[in-house]
């Protein structure tokens, strides 16, 4: 791993207890609180939090669906519907186990279970029900839209599902050991594993072309539009991966135990966990 200055922490914002999840709306930085079942609304410009609006317990996972926010609330077993304007929680929706992480596919939000059984369920954003239940592997956490697919990742069997959002069918599982975050760099998919290091998967094959070896327990992972970023809760840093040669190519200390990431189009956004503040990284 290298060491450059051009990538490093420029703001750091305190928002409240252990954040976890990390989503931009288009104009505002969002953060799910994981112990005060709160989510904090940021604003980029002036690094300053404009709002603080209360969820269930134990948030962790965050989306935007060009519309409205969405946070799993693993306490509770329920999703918050948030509209961002007003700065309200306009539905609630419980759903079986523990809600964890939250993607949207362009109609559909998905939420995986890491509770038991393992599963993901689709909702539908406007009536704000629960339209299918897909049976994954166990303890689902990490999920992505990758354009055409939903990708989940299943921390407890070590795989990765692979689901096609027009049928609601897992069309494919692939081996990955200690799966937790996913996402999408347009054309592979990269998935974080505790064991310090991100698979890349090519979705046209449904296998596995790469690993990269990153630091201790990888666990939040984005896409910049040119480089891969990944969160290593242990390491306290942050690893940027060209997705090209598959190698790190800046590592970035934030402050303790960094979790979920985020772009908003000119900067990275890390949650750190164990500090209770929010990393901005220009890119």
């Amino acid at each position: 791993m290298s060491w450059a200055t051009c990538n490093r922490t420029t703001a750091n914002v305190t928002v409240a207890s252990h954040p976890s999840g990390v989503a931009f709306d288009g104009t505002n930085i969002w953060v799910a609180n994981q112990d005060s079942a709160t989510v904090s609304k940021i604003n980029p410009s002036t690094n300053t939090v404009t709002a603080t609006v209360t969820v269930g317990t134990n948030p962790r996972g965050v989306a935007f669906d060009g519309t409205n926010i969405w946070v799993a609330n693993e306490g509770s077993g329920s999703v918050s519907k948030i509209d961002p304007s007003t700065n309200t929680v306009t539905a609630t929706r419980f759903v079986t186990g523990q809600p964890y992480a939250v993607a949207f596919d362009g109609y559909n939000i998905w939420v995986t279970n890491n509770g038991s059984p393992g599963a993901v369920f689709k909702i539908n954003p406007f009536l704000n029900i629960v339209t299918d239940t897909i049976t994954v592997g166990s303890f689902p956490r990490g999920v992505a839209f990758d354009g055409n697919n939903i990708w989940v990742a299943n921390y407890g069997s070590n795989t990765v599902s692979k689901i096609n959002p027009s049928t609601d069918v897992v069309d494919a599982t692939i081996s990955v050991s200690s799966p937790t975050g996913v996402a999408s760099d347009g054309t592979n998919v990269w998935v974080t594993s505790l064991t310090s290091t991100v698979s890349k998967i090519d979705p046209s094959t449904n296998t596995v072309t790469a690993f990269v070896f990153v630091g201790s327990d990888p666990r939040g992972v984005a896409f910049d539009g040119t480089n891969i970023w990944v969160t290593n809760n242990v390491s306290n840093t942050v690893s940027k991966i060209n997705p090209s040669t598959n190698r790190v190519t800046t590592t970035v200390a934030v402050s303790f135990n960094p979790y979920g990431v985020a772009f908003d189009g000119s900067n990275i956004w890390v949650a750190n966990n164990g500090f209770n503040t929010v990393s901005k990284i220009p890119v």
